[in-house]
């Protein structure tokens, strides 16, 4: 099922837009890690575009990966996909993380 983005005023968490070009990680459900273009971030979950398709549907559990580059550590966070959203050539998916969040520190790196 594809949908839009939930309004803001839904949302538990308040999202950061992320400039154009900022990659992180998926791990899908099959073990297969993929690059992604991160649209917005915020505590407790997060939007990401993939140019053309990706195997995921609705309520799969992925893993979120971006780097700490001041620690030289990756941050992963376990997460459900909640929509999914097909337009032309790319796929939006939004992702709620699971039993973690990303805190200030590192959610303002990535949107800056």
């Amino acid at each position: 099922m594809f949908q839009d983005q939930p309004p803001e005023e839904e949302r538990s968490a308040p999202r950061l837009h992320v400039p154009v070009g900022v990659s992180v990680s998926l791990i899908l459900a099959t073990k297969q890690s993929v690059f992604v273009n991160l649209r917005d971030v915020s505590e407790k979950g997060a939007c990401v575009l993939r140019q053309g398709t990706l195997e995921v549907k609705e309520d799969d559990q992925v893993i979120f990966v971006v780097r700490d580059y001041d620690s030289g550590l990756d941050i992963r966070l376990l997460c459900t996909v909640r929509w999914l959203r097909a337009t032309g050539f790319s796929t939006y998916v939004g992702l709620s993380f699971i039993n973690g969040t990303l805190s200030q520190d590192s959610l303002t790196r990535l949107a800056t």
